[in-house]
């Protein structure tokens, strides 16, 4: 498989309403996208996360155009992680430089993913088929984005759908966030149940406070509750053994390097995003040691479409076949694609076409 032509797209929209989170909140969404097209004419796609801050498009742009994909055109990929790893040891050097190896990680992803579309495709597979042994023919998917103030209508939503797990942002001062927690409880009356992402908010003390409130209402895991500066103690909170902590969003999987820094991580539920910082190649890597070391591997999402269709194949090979999968209003995850990604019983098909599946719309290709 020999890449000849790529391009980036760079897509936003503005929303009505923000998506908050402690640390900051959107006002639109952003997708940064890289097609490759193969020597047979297929074209695989792979995105890039964006969401911070808020610069984070423009410069991911400046990465694929100026950097990578002058460096992939014309070149074979008889393999898709040897060719992944080449590439983060040719820029990691200048990416040090100038302090932004996390920035070129997430600009690999989008390679790494692109290249992965096309392999499958080139094998005449769906991604998933390409990937995994026996993947599941459907993915279960939880509620995500879900921030202050609620979006009651798109919980009811996804209720309708069969969707069982709904995870509530918090941080936001302990008197909204306790509000939150109670109305999402009683508006779920038994029927969902409730994970909580804190993104980094909270002070150690803090979280020692909320720890048995969390486990009164039965949360499933506490997700990064602990300010970058307090992340060490994380230890700590875990030794309480009252709730499952998750976390690996932030960990940086490079390609080619061991999933040893996100399995030794002091999280019980792990979280990479392949859009972000984790080496699609990395995460397949870490299915075994996970399952040795009894910890759960969900990844984490919360991007546009084609993010979310790769991120929808990877998942089908894990044990849990579980994916987060945001509420909030996103026409870039909506819109892309000719067809919707359709949840039933909560539960999205993946289709059986090769590579991703979906098919992206005409203007989307084309630029």
């Amino acid at each position: 498989m020999r890449i000849i032509s790529g391009s980036v797209r760079h897509l936003a929209v503005p929303i009505a309403q923000p998506v908050k989170t402690a640390f900051g909140a959107m006002h639109d969404r952003h997708a940064v996208l890289l097609l490759l097209e193969d020597e047979a004419g297929h074209i695989g796609v792979g995105e890039s996360w964006v969401n911070f801050p808020l610069w984070a498009p423009w410069e991911r742009v400046a990465a694929l155009e100026r950097g990578l994909m002058p460096w992939l055109i014309g070149r074979e990929v008889p393999d898709v992680a040897a060719i992944a790893q080449a590439a983060y040891r040719a820029f990691l050097g200048p990416a040090q430089q100038s302090g932004t190896v996390g920035p070129l990680l997430s600009a690999l992803c989008a390679v790494e993913l692109a290249l992965w579309d096309l392999w499958a495709q080139a094998q005449d597979l769906p991604l998933a088929y390409a990937l995994w042994d026996k993947p599941k023919q459907r993915v279960r998917v939880y509620a995500s984005g879900i921030n202050h103030p609620i979006p009651w209508e798109l919980i009811d939503e996804h209720l309708a759908r069969g969707v069982e797990l709904f995870k509530l942002k918090m941080g936001f001062g302990d008197e909204i966030d306790r509000r939150n927690l109670e109305e999402l409880a009683d508006h779920l009356a038994g029927q969902g149940r409730i994970a909580i992402d804190v993104n980094r908010g909270w002070t150690l003390a803090q979280a020692h406070d909320w720890l048995e409130i969390l486990a009164a209402y039965g949360v499933q895991w506490l997700e990064e509750p602990l300010r970058i500066e307090e992340e060490e103690r994380l230890p700590e909170l875990r030794a309480r053994n009252l709730l499952p902590l998750a976390g690996g969003e932030n960990i940086m999987l490079p390609p080619g390097e061991g999933p040893d820094r996100l399995i030794h991580s002091p999280f019980d539920v792990l979280q990479p995003d392949l859009t972000k910082y984790a080496s699609p190649s990395s995460v397949r890597r870490a299915v075994e040691p996970a399952q040795a070391a009894d910890k759960r591997l969900i990844l984490h999402f919360l991007g546009s479409a084609p993010g979310g269709a790769a991120s929808l194949h990877f998942s089908a090979g894990l044990s849990e076949g579980l994916l987060e999968w945001d509420v909030n209003r996103n026409p870039l995850r909506t819109d892309l694609y000719l067809e919707p990604f359709e949840i039933v019983e909560g539960c999205i098909t993946l289709p059986e076409r090769p590579g991703l599946g979906w098919a992206l719309r005409e203007e989307v290709r084309r630029g």
